[in-house]
């Protein structure tokens, strides 16, 4: 059929294995996320669009200026979901490549489980305290910097 071209080691070879598991862990999530936008892009009234229209405005003034606006709180929380989703995800590379091959697709998590497995609890706790210090001043960072300012239609 002609896809000889993908037949590669997708989860044994360096160039690959860490781009395959984001492409897996990114279609896993995608449709949870494109629910929400969705339900958000559903909410904007059309009333908006037609005023705009009306004055004459291009589809990207639209754009610009209604729907990013109104989008602002479900971006953030989609933004915040996403955030946090990627900084805990354990079960995708757990489960395709155990951090392998070598260390290639190690992540924090992988290591706080290495080391509670091995019996070593005072670290797997230290990285486990050093993963929620980052989550939280990432996700205060990220609110702060989109903090929903009043919205003027």
């Amino acid at each position: 059929m002609g896809f000889g071209g993908l037949a590669k080691n997708w989860l044994t070879d360096l160039k690959f294995v860490f781009p395959t598991v984001i492409l897996v862990d990114t279609w896993k999530g995608m449709g949870y996320i494109m629910v929400i936008v969705i339900a958000g892009l559903l909410s904007v009234a059309p009333e908006y669009y037609e005023a705009a229209s009306i004055d004459g405005a291009s589809f990207f003034k639209k754009f610009t200026c209604i729907t990013l606006p109104l989008l602002k709180p479900v971006l953030v929380n989609v933004t915040v979901l996403n955030v946090t989703y990627g900084l805990r995800v354990f079960d995708m590379i757990y489960s395709l490549t155990n951090g392998g091959p070598g260390n290639a697709t190690g992540v924090i998590n992988t290591a706080v489980y290495k080391e509670f497995s091995k019996g070593n609890l005072a670290m797997g706790t230290t990285l486990s305290s050093i993963l929620f210090l980052v989550v939280l001043s990432l996700l205060y960072f990220i609110i702060w910097s989109m903090e929903n300012k009043e919205v003027e239609v």
